[in-house]
């Protein structure tokens, strides 16, 4: 894309390869995204990308935006309910 939404998530299936999924997720920071979430339903996982950093959140923590939709949270049990 030449230019991305500013907030992307990515459902990760089991099939999906690490380097492809994380290949993307660059590619849509390169072209404006701020915020991607990756969300592993089957590993009870979401990890939150921004151009700085990667965070993890695990199922029994609460997930926040971090540069959009600030204040934005959901608990990762409900998320992948």
């Amino acid at each position: 894309m030449p230019q991305s939404f500013p907030l992307i998530a990515e459902i990760v299936s089991p099939t999906d390869l690490a380097e492809e999924l994380f290949l993307k997720a660059q590619e849509y920071l390169e072209s404006g995204c701020e915020e991607i979430w990756l969300v592993f339903p089957a590993n009870q996982l979401v990890l939150v990308m921004t151009d700085h950093q990667v965070l993890g959140f695990k199922a029994g923590d609460v997930v926040r935006t971090q540069k959009l939709l600030l204040g934005f949270s959901v608990a990762v049990d409900e998320l992948l309910a």
